[in-house]
């Protein structure tokens, strides 16, 4: 394996954790209402269950779900039960009258990064990408430290875009005036975030019904 070879399997892990979908989503609402330590933990969170699912893709589980369908199913079907319930909680939450920022400083981390970890974990699209991916990097043959190469770059590579997505969304919003936008408008931000979350949500179920 040369260094077009890991080149190409950077860029394609790039590409996939830059494409637009349910983790994003979950990133960007994190650091938008509460605040850039929230995202960048979730972030880390997210990177870390990236790398050990992609681990245990290239280890073989793309064998195990190629032979038994129903566990592919089950996973993208735990996948849309979870996206339908974060995009409820997010749709009926009732408005906050805090002051926002009060609100961002007695955000729980423990939650942010439970938020970035289940995003990655039940995430369909994940399995499908890494599935495509990495049956087209790894064989039988491959060795031990080429699958946890492999794994290592998928799980910083994500770590490292969703950081950077987070450092710059909160960093849009650090202002006053945006912070005072937010405590008028956020809750129509976060029925706009659910509404997404709705939309990828379907566009699953669509996919396993089809």
């Amino acid at each position: 394996m040369d260094t077009g070879f890991w080149f190409s399997v950077t860029l394609a892990c790039l590409l996939g954790a830059m494409s637009p979908g349910p983790s994003l989503a979950v990133i960007v609402n994190l650091s938008i209402a509460q605040g850039r330590i929230a995202g960048i933990i979730a972030a880390i969170s997210h990177g870390l269950m990236i790398g050990l699912f992609a681990f245990a893709t290239a280890s073989g589980l793309v064998v195990i779900v190629d032979r038994n369908p129903l566990i592919f199913n089950a996973v993208q079907i735990a996948g849309c039960v979870f996206l339908i319930w974060m995009a409820l909680k997010l749709l009926f939450a009732t408005p906050s009258r805090e002051n926002y920022s009060v609100v961002t400083a007695q955000s729980s981390k423990w939650l942010a990064a439970r938020d970035g970890l289940l995003i990655a974990l039940v995430n369909p699209k994940i399995i499908i990408f890494f599935s495509a991916l990495f049956s087209q990097f790894v064989d039988a043959n491959s060795q031990l430290w080429e699958k946890t190469l492999l794994a290592l770059i998928a799980g910083t590579v994500d770590m490292l875009w969703y950081m950077l997505m987070a450092v710059v969304i909160s960093s849009a919003t650090s202002n006053s005036a945006s912070l005072m936008a937010y405590q008028i408008y956020g809750h129509w931000l976060d029925k706009l975030f659910a509404l997404v979350l709705l939309v990828i949500a379907a566009g699953f179920i669509i996919q396993i019904i089809g």
